[in-house]
């Protein structure tokens, strides 16, 4: 089981207060302004004008303070009573994406079973939302969704319980899959098949990663865990590349967003011209959504073999479909994720499969 380290302690003192944490009073001497500003600018944001709060927010995240202690209310209120799932896109996503179904279909049941409530915080974007996500009225968090290096202080700083799913930061619990290792064996699988180029359907990926693995290929395999999913498959399928000697030119990655993944059949038409005629070609994709939109149109062309095509996900289209691909637990991961907050626990990361069909 792995052990997280305690996270560092952010809230800076301010002089003459000593390293106990901070109060709504204190902030409120140190800007100059009272005490019950300070509250309305996080707790009732219409009392105050937009300018003023944001000023207050900014100065009092600078000083290390980060809205009133949500762990206190909790306790008052006689636990956790509500959980708030912060979601990385809007609802029309979370209930028409499969993993995210099964996701919160995983996150429901744990939190049935105990009597609490959900709250579903939609499209926080790549860029978390604090005022909205951090100050919600839930007793704890679930996070998933991409976390920024330039808020993790404040993730690792939040008083309230809170799980991250599918994001890493130091000293906080997370929940995700053994992404690397799917993605190394969706390439191996691919490389098998003895293609020239390979098309890498991907997430937008962390450039410092993906920089650091340009220039040494090697280190793929043992980088430290690194933030996001997309960072993590990225250095999968780096990884299983360099062990078959595949150059890393010899594979064609597009970007996708994340909430898009149909848009991967207009995509791929961009780099027909990247081909020579005869090209055996794999296709290896970060979900089935991208593998499957992009399928027919790479089908379609007439001088290119299509020697192997693996996905991400294991949804049922890619069933039907005879989709080769990697299987992941969305629903058991929204049920650990769950058990992490209430109970506590650590878990380790979940296993994935590779699934051969046709293709």
């Amino acid at each position: 089981m792995q052990v997280l380290p305690e996270p560092p302690t952010v809230d800076a003192p301010l002089p003459g207060v000593g390293a106990r944490r901070l109060t709504l009073l204190d902030v409120a001497q140190a800007l100059g302004v009272s005490r019950t500003t300070v509250s309305n600018a996080f707790n009732r944001p219409d009392r105050i004008s937009a300018a003023l709060r944001e000023r207050i927010i900014n100065e009092s995240r600078a000083l290390g303070y980060f809205g009133p202690d949500p762990a206190a209310r909790a306790m008052r209120r006689g636990g956790v009573h509500e959980v708030a799932v912060i979601f990385h896109h809007d609802l029309v996503f979370a209930l028409n994406d499969p993993p995210s179904i099964e996701f919160l279909r995983g996150v429901a049941k744990v939190l049935d079973a105990r009597g609490v409530s959900l709250q579903l915080v939609p499209y926080m974007g790549r860029r978390v939302d604090l005022a909205a996500a951090f100050q919600t009225t839930a007793d704890a968090l679930i996070v998933h969704a991409e976390v920024d290096p330039d808020i993790a202080p404040e993730v690792q700083a939040m008083r309230k319980p809170i799980v991250l799913v599918d994001a890493y930061v130091s000293g906080v619990t997370s929940v995700g899959n053994r992404d690397r290792e799917g993605a190394a064996a969706a390439m191996a699988h691919a490389l098998a098949a003895r293609p020239d180029r390979v098309l890498l359907l991907s997430f937008p990926v962390d450039p410092q990663a993906w920089a650091r693995v340009q220039a040494d290929p090697a280190s793929a395999a043992s980088l430290p865990r690194l933030p996001y999913v997309p960072s993590e498959r990225m250095a999968g399928y780096v990884a299983a590349a360099h062990r078959a000697g595949f150059a890393l030119d010899r594979l064609i990655w597009i970007e996708l967003d994340d909430s898009h993944p149909e848009a991967a059949a207009e995509r791929v038409a961009e780099v027909r011209g990247q081909l020579p005629a005869g090209c055996r070609l794999a296709v290896v994709a970060m979900s089935d959504r991208m593998a499957l939109s992009a399928r027919p149109v790479i089908e379609s062309w007439p001088e290119v073999q299509v020697v192997a095509q693996v996905g991400f996900d294991d949804i049922e289209a890619a069933a039907q479909a005879g989709l080769t691909t990697v299987r992941q637990d969305a629903r058991l991961k929204g049920e650990r994720a769950a058990e992490a907050l209430l109970d506590g626990t650590l878990p380790e990361l979940l296993p994935v499969e590779l699934v051969l069909r046709r293709t």
